[in-house]
């Protein structure tokens, strides 16, 4: 009795045992698919996360220089430059320094024939038209944002190719 009672458990064990080969297999598919159709939206949600950052970051770059140039009675002037490195980067007059963009994010060229810059009253060196700067991801090139200094030395930034930037095309 006690060994045909084992031998029942035995069984029930043995049919409990766990996945078969062709679910473990189905389960593994819809995973692959769902995974293939969300690598195309990542990438482009990452390339529009890398574009915003290096516009940002100029955009407060410029803003401080105005700031310094203002506070330090002294012109302050940024100047765009494709460089050989493989990297695009904005070199500011001393203190500022200079910043250098990821691989993935390049100027639109032609770039501004002057450098940006401002006086130090804060306007923009170029009294007469807007400055602009456009800057474009590598990863997805219709992603494209654009800086525009004003006369005033006011620094705006939209999420759109256009010149100049006007404050309503920051949404």
């Amino acid at each position: 009795m006690m060994h045909a009672r084992s031998n029942r458990l035995s069984r029930i064990r043995f049919q409990e045992g766990g996945f078969t080969l062709l679910e473990i297999m189905v389960v593994v598919v819809i995973v692959g698919i769902a995974a293939a159709l969300t690598v195309p939206n990542f990438m482009f949600m990452y390339a529009k996360y890398e574009l915003y950052q290096t516009t940002t970051t100029l955009y407060n770059r410029l803003v401080m220089a105005r700031s310094a140039a203002i506070s330090r009675n002294a012109m302050i002037v940024a100047t765009p430059a494709s460089v050989p490195v493989d990297r695009d980067q904005v070199t500011f007059t001393a203190p500022l320094g200079a910043e250098t963009f990821p691989p993935t994010v390049r100027f639109v060229l032609p770039l501004p024939v002057t450098p940006i810059g401002f006086t130090p009253r804060g306007l923009s060196t170029t009294p007469l038209a807007s400055q602009t700067i456009q800057i474009q991801s590598q990863r997805d090139p219709s992603l494209i944002y654009t800086i525009s200094l004003a006369p005033s030395g006011k620094v705006t930034w939209c999420r759109q190719a256009i010149n100049p930037c006007v404050l309503n095309a920051t949404s």
